[in-house]
């Protein structure tokens, strides 16, 4: 008897991670490689972090956590966009998760329901599809270029043939490094609103930013999902360590 094998698990792979293998393969057979497949900071951890890590694997017993993360992390990264965006954050809002993938799964399973309609750039990150299409949500792509600085417009939007429940950007986004200024997230902040789409906020490149003002959607619209991680800028990407910030109507079931 042939067992059932979900639709699901049809999508394609992620081949980032595939590149990863075969690179590690070839670095174990002894050859020489220069890893250029992964968004891999060159250094390790902070200090501090590694230091702190160690006395609490040291002096703490460590179990379950609360289903948010724990407080003190928590208020620490509404800490954080108090200095470095200016923002009065609800530490309430802050939810810490697995790595900024871990978010995601959250931040769709909570807003959207089977069927739905999500716009993204293309060419834009993978895997946002992948997990779309593993959710049984439908991805729109946003064909973008030099025109649009490789970023969604509301007039992109305008040109997508029937109703949209979701919109992802990225800033600064990922393949292609552009950023979304102010007036330009303001304008799709302002045009999701006014006709009920859910922004998600990719903003995991934060801090990697060179002579550009780094503009979070959580200081445009608390209805946004906004997703970032310790990976990049932290670099920590192996500790699979990220977070999200929740609007008031997804508190309860991203919990």
């Amino acid at each position: 008897m042939v067992l059932k094998v979900a639709r699901r698990a049809s999508i394609p792979p992620f081949i980032a991670m595939e590149m990863l293998r075969a690179a590690n393969a070839r670095a174990a057979a002894g050859e020489r490689v220069l890893h250029l497949e992964l968004g891999q900071p060159d250094g390790g951890a902070p200090q501090p972090v590694i230091e702190a890590a160690t006395a609490a694997l040291k002096s703490h017993r460590l179990g379950y956590t609360e289903a948010l993360g724990i407080p003190p992390l928590r208020a620490a990264i509404a800490a954080h966009y108090r200095q470095s965006y200016g923002l009065d954050l609800d530490p309430g809002r802050v939810v810490v998760t697995t790595g900024s993938s871990g978010a995601f799964m959250l931040g769709f399973l909570a807003a959207f329901e089977a069927g739905d309609r999500i716009a993204l750039a293309a060419p834009g990150y993978p895997a946002y599809r992948n997990i779309l299409l593993a959710l049984d949500l439908v991805p729109v792509d946003l064909a973008v270029g030099p025109e649009t600085h490789f970023q969604p417009t509301p007039a992109l939007l305008d040109a997508v043939a029937g109703k949209l429940d979701g919109l992802i950007v990225a800033s600064p986004s990922n393949p292609t490094g552009s950023m979304l200024d102010r007036r330009s997230l303001t304008a799709l902040v302002d045009y999701c609103r006014d006709r009920g789409i859910r922004l998600v906020s990719d903003e995991i490149y934060h801090g990697i930013v060179y002579g550009a003002e780094t503009v979070s959607a959580a200081s445009l619209d608390e209805s946004a999902i906004v997703v970032n991680s310790f990976s990049k800028y932290f670099s920590m990407t192996g500790w699979r360590l990220g977070w999200m910030l929740v609007p008031a109507d997804l508190a309860r079931a991203v919990e």
